[in-house]
């Protein structure tokens, strides 16, 4: 009988992450975030149209969306996240930050959110937080 085979508990987590923000300083700012926290970011997109297709496509395990997006509501991409990709991990990244908004995004799926302006240490932090609890359901 062989041994059995143990995989290091950092090679089971969710490795990759999406940007959709259409601020490119703040998509370089979410990127060092994720390198930060170890992920592999799989792609970035500025508009709400072509983020919803790439993630889709893509399949990340988590997603940093932005809010105010030129072409749609971020908002709207969340939900149709949701239904497309129910397992994907989406943390909102925004300026707005009154409760109705933040109420409105976990109600249709957020896992987390992040008010602008953020240091790199929030983004790897809930990165990692991220990390862990789609560990946890795995």
């Amino acid at each position: 009988m062989q041994p059995a085979t143990i995989t290091p508990f950092h090679k089971q987590q969710p490795k990759s992450v999406f940007i959709i923000d259409d601020n490119p300083m703040m998509r370089s700012m979410l990127r060092l975030g994720a390198n930060e926290a170890e992920l592999a970011v799989l792609g970035e997109a500025g508009t709400a149209q072509s983020g919803l297709a790439r993630c889709t496509q893509l399949m990340p395990d988590i997603v940093l969306l932005d809010i105010g997006l030129p072409d749609g509501d971020g908002l709207e991409v969340l939900a149709q996240l949701r239904d497309q990709a129910p397992d994907v991990f989406v943390i909102i990244v925004s300026g707005h930050n009154d409760q109705a908004v933040v109420q409105t995004a976990v109600s249709r799926g957020a896992m987390g959110f992040i008010v602008k302006p953020f240091s790199i240490g929030s983004i790897t932090d809930a990165l990692i937080a991220a990390r862990r609890r789609l560990a946890a359901r795995q």
